[in-house]
């Protein structure tokens, strides 16, 4: 063989690198305009799905009321019947191929970074936590992954660097692909093609960035959201909580591991899920490639259950949402404490003192002055607070429950 004719195949199918062969890739982009396609499988959503690209099948069909693409609708016509071949021709060629690959574990990614080339798995497999992809500096660079069998993503993020490319990734699974989210607090991102011969499932809010191929299984979407174009994603969000905090508030909490072009958080709150309610923004990195810190205090949380999520905004409001988080408050009704400035005596103002376990007084320096239980004692509803210095206190106060409210007097 000739050092042409080498060359010649490698642009075809071969990924070669220094002369070396390492997997077979596609030449050009499989069925390149489609954010989601199947051969011969329907389309079906539910919830809000958002499509950056084209939707298609050959001689299946596409349900759902709330699915908006900014393509095309292919439907058993040409660009339809050209996509599926291109697929099948995909599929046929991976399954026969040998070559030289690197042996995944059945369950891979959990942090692991690994370089440009082709990785296989003979069976089934689970992608679950970070996997990054480091392109080495190379925008060109290809990984390919051959699996075996049904291959689900839980609670995975495929993250890019190196100025590695989700147009350079390609999953080429034999069966089934799931994209589940379960127990992270942060969002599945699959980054890649994904090119299946079975059904393709995606859990609620899960987000691709690339495109979702079958040759011949329904494709079943739960209010997602796919860029099928180079459009980066705002954020690579880590972790996102929500938890109590002092005073009645929630505190918020989130880190990124990759930011690129983006340029705020809108943090939002609803009380049923449905209506959510935008109650600050903060402003993000913009282009970061290191770990980046966020927070913020909700001071008024509403009674009973807060849904919490981040709506994260690229400069050119692209965007994409986090998870859900939620804090609970049930508050004391009608409590009152006056009068504030005190001077001698607080008294405390409730629909039902016997409701009442506990009152503490605290100074600045956090150092309890006044802490009495029902259990010690019968509970007054006036407090002697002549002897107090000078000064600002925080009162709380504990219901039967074990709800607290709390707030700040004077005593002058």
């Amino acid at each position: 063989m000739t050092k042409t004719t080498t060359i010649i195949r490698c642009a075809v199918l071969i990924l070669c690198t220094a002369g070396k062969i390492f997997a077979q890739a596609p030449a050009i982009p499989i069925a390149s305009e489609f954010g989601v396609f199947t051969g011969s499988g329907a389309i079906t959503n539910s919830g809000t799905t958002t499509v950056k690209g084209s939707v298609g099948t050959h001689t299946g069909s596409i349900t759902g009321s709330s699915i908006s693409y900014s393509g095309q609708s292919h439907i058993n016509d040409q660009t339809s019947i050209n996509a599926e071949s291109e697929i099948t021709n995909v599929l046929a060629s991976f399954s026969a191929s040998g070559g030289t690959c690197q042996t995944l574990a059945t369950t891979f990614g959990n942090g692991a970074t690994l370089t440009p080339g082709n990785y296989c798995l003979g069976t089934a497999g689970v992608l679950t936590g970070n996997l990054t992809l480091n392109g080495g500096g190379d925008p060109s660079s290809i990984f390919v992954f051959n699996i075996g069998g049904e291959l689900t993503a839980t609670d995975a993020n495929i993250i890019l660097t190196g100025s590695a490319s989700w147009n350079n990734v390609y999953f080429i699974v034999n069966g089934a692909f799931n994209l589940n989210q379960i127990t992270s607090p942060t969002t599945s991102i699959f980054r890649g093609t994904a090119i299946t011969s079975g059904v393709i499932s995606l859990s609620s809010g899960s987000v691709v960035q690339g495109r979702l191929l079958s040759g011949a299984g329904a494709i079943n979407l739960q209010g997602n959201t796919i860029y099928a174009s180079e459009t980066p994603l705002p954020v690579t969000l880590t972790s996102f909580t929500a938890k109590k905090g002092e005073l009645q508030t929630t505190l918020l909490k989130w880190t990124t591991t990759a930011e690129t072009n983006s340029d705020r958080f809108e943090i939002q709150r609803s009380n049923n899920g449905k209506v959510w309610n935008p109650i600050a923004t903060i402003f993000a990195k913009g282009e970061s490639t290191t770990l980046s810190s966020y927070q913020y205090s909700d001071t008024k949380p509403e009674n009973g259950t807060n849904l919490y999520r981040l709506k994260m905004i690229d400069k050119d409001e692209t965007f994409a949402y986090s998870r859900i988080q939620s804090t609970e408050f049930k508050m004391l009704a009608k409590t009152v404490l006056y009068p504030n400035p005190a001077i001698d005596y607080l008294t405390l103002h409730v629909d039902d003192i016997s409701m009442i376990q506990r009152i503490q007084i605290s100074n600045i320096l956090g150092v309890n002055v006044y802490d009495i239980s029902k259990a010690a004692s019968n509970l007054s509803d006036k407090v002697d607070v002549k002897n107090f210095p000078s000064g600002m206190y925080i009162v709380r106060i504990t219901n039967n429950t074990g709800n607290i409210a709390a707030t700040k007097i004077i005593k002058q």
